[in-house]
């Protein structure tokens, strides 16, 4: 097999990993919204999933896999991006809770999701290069498809300011833990990477747990699925597929691609939930499809020989 044909089955397979994420992300959303109607409040959720990502890498890592793990002692420059990956793991979505607290929910995904954005222009000032245009245009994109399926045009503009901060501080973290986990998935893969993230987004959890008191709706028998299914199948497998696509495709087009989450969103709510889609929201699906598909294409055409 031909080099090119080989790096294009590698970048089709990194953006079918970040699809599945986007999927398994949207369902886990339906199921937090049913736990913190089961008196799940977010700080325990976020504590809870972290823990058992965090665990069951461990699990996986001590059977004894084929991991690029190193057990010495880190050096700074890697220390810090272990750092920066747990702490943007512990605050994404956190701070999309209290954003969609505070904030009409529509207004929160696009703030949130314009860290594709922030990604596109941070490796440009990294590269030292203006940001690719076709890679900008399809950020764009892809930010107005989130706007019209979360309903932003429809949706009550209930302005607040620790609201927006949250926001807004969501979609740093959303483009931090991307970009960390491309600095560090060549060296330790995407397990080892997650692993670290998720290590020391536990312990920041269980020390603000602590101060809160014994989580007695986590350990509810009537909660227990819900709860193994957020940290294992909405948590623990989707990060890790994002890391491994991201490790395939630029990080660029991984963020660009893990919009499709609300389209995924959209759509299990119109299944499982009987909402119905709006024209726009289909517009907006499309949009997102548009987008992804265009860096596809891109992506094909450079590596053709």
């Amino acid at each position: 097999m031909s080099n090119s044909f080989i790096a294009r089955r590698s970048n089709g397979l990194g953006i079918a990993a970040i699809a599945l994420a986007a999927f398994l992300w949207s369902v886990a959303a339906i199921v937090a919204s049913y736990l913190f109607q089961s008196g799940v409040t977010p700080i325990q959720l976020a504590t809870a999933r972290a823990t058992i990502a965090a665990i069951g890498l461990a699990i996986f890592i001590l059977r004894g896999q084929k991991l690029r793990w190193d057990m010495r002692l880190p050096c700074w420059g890697t220390a810090k991006h272990s750092i920066g990956l747990g702490i943007s793991l512990a605050m994404v979505t956190f701070t999309y809770y209290v954003a969609i607290d505070r904030l009409a929910v529509a207004v929160a995904l696009v703030i949130q999701y314009t860290a594709p954005a922030i990604v596109v222009l941070v490796s440009a000032i990294r590269r030292r290069r203006l940001p690719d245009l076709t890679m900008l245009l399809a950020s764009g994109v892809a930010l107005v498809g989130v706007a019209l399926v979360s309903g932003l045009g429809a949706a009550e503009l209930k302005l607040d300011t620790i609201g927006l901060i949250a926001a807004i501080l969501s979609a740093i973290s959303f483009a931090g833990y991307t970009l960390f986990s491309e600095a560090m998935v060549h060296d330790y893969g995407a397990i080892g990477v997650m692993f670290r993230g998720f290590l020391i987004s536990s312990l920041f959890w269980l020390g603000i747990q602590i101060s809160q008191g014994f989580p007695e709706a986590v350990f509810q028998p009537g909660n227990a699925i819900g709860i193994l299914f957020t940290g294992i199948g909405g948590t623990l497998i989707p990060f890790c597929l994002l890391c491994w696509g991201i490790g395939q495709v630029s990080v660029e087009r991984g963020t660009i691609a893990a919009t499709l989450e609300p389209v995924m969103a959209a759509i299990l709510a119109w299944l499982l939930l009987g909402q119905t889609l709006t024209v726009l929201q289909i517009i907006g699906s499309g949009l997102i499809l548009a987008a992804v598909t265009s860096l596809q294409i891109q992506q094909a055409r450079t590596q053709q020989p």
